[in-house]
């Protein structure tokens, strides 16, 4: 796992050079689950008219009142069950894929691929869900350069960062008393609290719960004590209020960490912020001595038996 952490900044620069120029059609829905799903809500809040959807609510629920003319499915394996039941019924969709040669890239309605180029990744979503946050970025309008330049920049920093916020979590999984794990974040940096609780409940087996800070504070704070909560604070509206917060539970008895943005321009924090968890986590795999992620389920990917009209 870590040598996968440690080739993101290569990586990313490989997505980068190689959908420089793209465009994303915006207005239609955006369609993926897990990290792929979680990488499109960081633009619900840069201003892009668009709509990110979950591909399994968008199946069971939305599908029956229109049928899609186009779209933008995200699967980084390009196998996701979910995604390719969605696929059927657009008329025409443009694939992101680190896999060119995935069921989701060859389906009869794809009309166009772009790829993330995050080589293989055996572990957690780390270098593909940085990629598809590049290609976004990319697609609407942005130019992500000087986020790229600080993964290089500053690996060894989000290392030491990642280090600690792993030691922290495994003080208290070493605790008798079982404790819950909040990751808080705002506007863009939602998206990066809600990977960093995928990532790290996988390694930890452990309840690890992300929200943004006003919805933690209606009501949510009143589980506060024993608990640990961490929060994403980037420059923005709500940094203030996010710093109070932390006062206010700290004193409640939770014990608190707060991640700041330090390295690029606030909107594209979502790209840096995420590293050091991805460095906790791979710091949890080796004190917890985690053999696989996968022990109760696996992977939904088209390759497993699923009938898709099950209800």
């Amino acid at each position: 796992m870590k040598d996968e952490v440690f080739e993101i900044p290569y990586r990313a620069e490989l997505c980068y050079m190689k959908n420089k120029g793209l465009i994303l059609p915006e207005e239609v829905p955006y369609i993926g689950m897990g990290a792929s799903h979680i990488a499109t809500k960081a633009f619900r809040f840069m201003g892009i008219d668009f709509f990110p959807e979950k591909a399994a609510e968008y199946f069971n629920y939305l599908l029956k009142y229109k049928e899609p003319d186009k779209g933008v499915l995200i699967s980084q394996s390009g196998q996701s069950s979910e995604t390719i039941w969605c696929a059927d019924y657009f008329k025409s969709f443009t694939a992101i894929v680190n896999d060119e040669n995935s069921p989701l890239v060859n389906h009869p309605n794809c009309t166009k691929k772009v790829l993330l180029y995050s080589g293989v990744e055996d572990h957690i979503a780390t270098k593909t869900y940085i990629n598809t946050l590049l290609v976004l970025y990319l697609g609407f309008g942005f130019d992500p350069v000087e986020a790229v330049n600080a993964l290089k920049k500053h690996q060894t920093e989000f290392e030491t960062l990642g280090t600690e916020i792993g030691s922290r979590i495994y003080l208290k999984t070493q605790r008798k008393k079982r404790c819950c794990l909040y990751i808080l974040g705002n506007g863009p940096n939602v998206a990066t609290a809600n990977i960093a609780a995928l990532v790290l409940g996988q390694v930890t087996r452990m309840p690890v719960l992300s929200m943004s800070v006003s919805q933690y504070e209606h009501g949510f704070i009143e589980t506060a004590k024993d608990s640990l909560v961490i929060a994403v604070n980037h420059e923005g509206r709500e940094h203030n209020r996010t710093k109070r917060l932390l006062k206010k539970v700290n004193v409640a008895g939770a014990e608190t960490y707060e991640l700041s943005n330090k390295y690029v321009e606030s909107i594209f924090s979502p790209v840096t912020l995420p590293i050091p968890f991805f460095f906790a986590a791979e710091y949890l795999s080796q004190k917890l001595k985690v053999k696989t992620l996968f022990q109760v389920g696996d992977k939904v990917v088209s390759k497993v038996t699923i009938d898709k009209n099950y209800e």
